[in-house]
């Protein structure tokens, strides 16, 4: 059964390069690279722990991320009203062992079974999104946060007004694939798993090293070899 991602809780963020015109897993419209969006971890992008190729039902959907504090620093680097937030599309699937591969029973490293990837720079979001404090910490960007996520109509991202920011990137050859939907609601599953399953059971073999054949060459060498032993020598 698909494991389904709660509407809202708290979550990790990080943010990445994601160049412009850039066609990321769900295969969204390029135009959507110009506005606010990010990567989603695996459990919540694909709804299994299996490795997922293509698309996966957390395509489209859009999310309010509301930072909370910065993750692990000494002193604290907590927010205070009005937290910095911003709204989102998924448009790709996350796939760092370190943050994204949270599990149904386990988190990721930092304590979140979700995880938000931010794709940075866009005309639309930049590192000024992020407060820091260089002063007391000795350097601008604290790389993971702790934040409060909750999804979200699509008519709050900054890239609703313009249809071509919409659905799949109809100039990609294999846009039939691809799945990005424009308004997903919550209660329905839009893009279907694309789940590269393990095989089964039934394949896998013995953990015992069977002995290796002995090569064609080896067999040459071999029958050269039977003359001399089987004949007498000639003095």
């Amino acid at each position: 059964m698909a494991w389904k991602m709660p509407p809202a809780g708290p979550a990790s963020l990080t943010h990445y390069d994601l160049p412009l015109n850039f066609l990321a897993s769900c295969g969204c419209a390029y135009g959507a690279s110009y506005y606010p969006t990010a990567a989603l971890s695996a459990l919540a992008y694909s709804g299994d722990e299996r490795a997922s190729i293509g698309p996966g039902p957390g395509c489209g959907r859009c999310f309010q991320l509301t930072l909370r504090s910065a993750n692990g620093v000494q002193p604290p680097f907590v927010m205070h009203d009005p937290k910095p937030s911003v709204v989102v599309k998924i448009v790709d699937k996350c796939p760092s062992p370190e943050f994204c591969q949270a599990s149904r029973r386990g988190s990721n490293k930092f304590g979140y079974q979700i995880h938000f990837d931010l794709a940075l720079p866009s005309p639309a979001l930049n590192m000024s999104f992020f407060p820091s404090d260089a002063e007391t910490y000795g350097y601008s960007d604290f790389g993971v946060w702790n934040i409060d996520y909750r999804m979200v109509s699509c008519e709050e991202w900054a890239g609703w007004s313009n249809l071509t920011n919409l659905g799949v990137e109809p100039s990609y050859p294999g846009h039939e694939d691809s799945c990005c939907p424009i308004n997903p609601p919550y209660i329905n599953q839009m893009c279907a798993q694309s789940i590269k399953a393990p095989p089964p059971s039934s394949t896998y073999k013995s953990g015992a090293v069977p002995s290796a054949p002995p090569s064609f060459m080896a067999l040459l060498i071999l029958l050269s070899l039977l003359p001399s032993v089987l004949l007498p020598s000639i003095r």
